[in-house]
């Protein structure tokens, strides 16, 4: 059929297209006319250019080159798709990603065509075409919607990179990739702008950024719950497969482990059990020593295999009493098939004991080779009572080839119970209660680039106003995680594990959950400073004294003025510590190695290395450890140690 007049094709459209490609006004002019009966409204953009191609070749070569290498633009797009060219797909991102005016993004957009055209690429990738309208949005000093259309991603080298340098298993590897774009997000999109700067200069860490988006730090399980309830993987009853609550130590001890894995996806640090041995002590009543042994070795196996083979290193911490603490001497023991009786758990002490002893033979004694189990951290909380004569033996043979942590609670300052959960937050709770710990953890954590604040500040004001701002700095980050987890854990639901409810209670508690404000090099920042050692000059530390007690001053304030949760701490960080010494390495020169054990270098007298970190870690109500070197003294001296009440938690090395 004939087209009618309004089908007409347009020659003009062809014309223009030569003539912006460079073809001359003669030669566009007569291949419109000789093109216009065979082109139609009804083509498309490609197939009208194959027809121009061929007419310009019948005429002349160089100019067909001319026409296609402007044309013949191919995209890259992120999907994996190649497509042509189009200034209107530009335009169309810019208006969805960005709030310029539809004027402005046709004046970039047609820009960058006009780039990619006199450059004569053919093939282009979305990417890179991004960058270009990224030059363009700075030309203008469109700052936030340069932030906006940012594209976040890997250079090739890195991925080569990545891939050269980290060997163990293709799941790393593929963690990796997504965490530097996670990264980025939270740098790019997420953080208040001068956060981002302050963590991109060195004054702050904002640690686990690639989890920032989506997760919690740390959580302390309560194993009363999966008790009571049984166990179900992502806490929906009406779609996963549900398991009953334990019958038989065996089933309980398998339920400990799938929350512990479970858990892992949940979280950007560690986790844990608190009163471990408590709370399972009334499933090992009528159970020989053999058959316990054998469940806790099946539970060490796994936990251990699946950890190494997930290429995991955060080690899930277990809390054992060496007695039934006070607060738990009248409450109601879940025993068996979840029922609750008359029974508490001091009536199951004994027991208690038993399963500890158990449990640290098993871990000393390690896998066929001898090799002993170094996952879980274990931790042991020392309270009114001495440590139990049953007990002497099992934690010197324990000691021969683990590590092992003291939680020293017979000073109750902060409260009636204390937690360790990686990487060793000591939780209070929010209102001084031992079972607000249960079921929280850690939501995000902070370090402060002490020495550099000391190398770039003259006077006291000046240190104190940087120091403030990095302060500052961390509220604003525990604010804006908070929001996040929110959002994650009742918007978007994919936090279930956590959300889980039995009734109106919620499993996990986002209120009690504080940011950890760490510092680091308080040492080396003091002597910058001052020029004097802590241990060595009393104005020195009376200095750190300061500082520490202004940050600790700080945090409350910021505690007590707003919806927020802050601790101050003094932890192992050591991917913190590192990134800090090399970047003040590079800026000042200055190469040290900051302490990642407490706030002062190991002295040689550890006595008098420990009495100084008692007087500076007294104002460390969210974390304070210590590492003590390999311990060749006897058993006995721990009483020496326990005896340092203001000691909270000391870490005993492996000889």
């Amino acid at each position: 059929m004939a087209s009618t007049p309004a089908q007409k094709f347009n020659p003009k459209v062809i014309q223009d297209k030569c003539t912006k490609a460079g073809v001359s006004f003669w030669l566009a002019t007569e291949v419109a006319l000789g093109l216009q009966d065979q082109v139609t409204p009804a083509m498309s953009e490609e197939e009208i250019n194959d027809l121009i191609i061929q007419k310009l070749r019948e005429r002349d070569e160089e100019s067909a080159n001319k026409f296609e290498n402007y044309h013949r633009v191919y995209v890259r797009t992120s999907e994996g798709i190649l497509t042509s060219f189009s200034k209107e797909k530009i335009v169309e991102s810019l208006l969805r990603e960005t709030t310029l005016a539809k004027s402005v993004c046709e004046e970039i957009a047609g820009e960058v065509e006009s780039d990619i055209r006199r450059l004569e690429l053919r093939h282009i990738s979305a990417p890179l075409i991004r960058e270009m309208v990224n030059s363009k949005l700075l030309e203008r000093k469109y700052m936030q919607a340069k932030k906006e259309y940012t594209r976040l991603g890997l250079p090739i080298y890195d991925v080569a990179r990545v891939i050269r340098e980290n060997p163990s298993n293709p799941e790393v590897l593929h963690q990796k990739f997504g965490d530097s774009i996670a990264e980025e997000y939270a740098l790019v999109k997420l953080l208040p702008q001068e956060v981002s700067k302050y963590h991109l200069v060195g004054l702050i860490h904002i640690h686990d950024l690639s989890c920032f988006a989506t997760r919690p730090t740390s959580l302390q399980n309560d194993m009363r719950w999966f008790l009571k309830n049984g166990f179900v993987p992502d806490g929906n009853r009406e779609v996963s497969i549900a398991s009953k609550p334990a019958k038989k130590p065996g089933v309980a001890m398998s339920h400990a482990l799938r929350v512990l894995i479970t858990g892992e996806t949940h979280l950007s640090g560690g986790q844990g059990f608190d009163f471990f041995n408590s709370f399972l002590s009334p499933y090992i009543i009528n159970e020989d020593e053999a058959g316990v042994k054998q469940i806790m070795q099946t539970f060490l196996y796994e936990l251990n295999q699946i950890y190494a083979a997930k290429g995991v290193l955060a080690r899930p911490t277990l809390n054992f009493e060496l007695e039934t603490p006070a607060f738990l001497k009248k409450e109601k023991a879940i025993l068996p098939k979840g029922i609750t009786g008359q029974d508490t758990y001091y009536d199951y002490e004994r027991e208690s004991i038993r399963f500890l002893s158990l449990f640290l033979e098993v871990m000393a004694e390690g896998d066929m080779h001898g090799k002993p189990f170094h996952i879980p951290r274990v931790v042991l909380k020392i309270r009114d009572g001495p440590i139990p004569h049953a007990l002497e033996e099992p934690i010197k043979r324990f000691l021969q080839k683990n590590d092992l942590t003291f939680l020293n609670l017979r000073n109750k300052r902060f409260g009636q119970n204390l937690n360790m959960i990686f990487p060793n937050q000591l939780m209070p709770g929010k209102d001084k209660k031992w079972f607000t710990t249960i079921r929280s953890g850690v939501l995000q954590e902070i370090s402060i680039n002490l020495p550099k604040i000391a190398m770039t500040s003259k006077e006291d004001p000046q240190f104190f106003n940087q120091l403030d701002t990095a302060l500052e700095a961390g509220r604003k980050t525990h604010e804006t995680k908070k929001k996040i987890i929110e959002t994650r854990l009742h918007k978007d639901k994919i936090l279930s594990f956590l959300t889980q409810s039995f009734g109106a209670e919620e499993y996990y508690s986002l209120e009690n959950a504080p940011t950890v404000v760490n510092v680091i090099g308080l040492d080396n920042a003091v002597k910058e400073y001052t020029g004097r050692e802590i241990n060595k000059s009393p104005d020195a530390f009376a200095f750190a004294d300061k500082v520490l007690a202004y940050v600790n001053r700080k945090l409350e304030s910021f505690n007590e003025a707003g919806d927020v949760f802050l601790l101050f701490g003094c932890l192992e960080a050591r991917r913190a510590s590192e990134r800090f010494r090399k970047m003040n390495e590079s800026r000042f020169g200055v190469k040290e190695v900051y302490p990642a054990n407490g706030f002062t270098h190991n002295y040689p007298d550890t006595e008098k290395w420990i009495d100084t970190e008692i007087k500076l870690q007294q104002y460390c109500n969210g974390a304070a450890k210590l590492i003590l070197p390999e311990w060749e003294k006897p058993i006995d001296t721990i009483y020496d140690l326990l005896e340092k009440e203001d000691l909270v938690a000391f870490t005993l090395k492996a000889r």
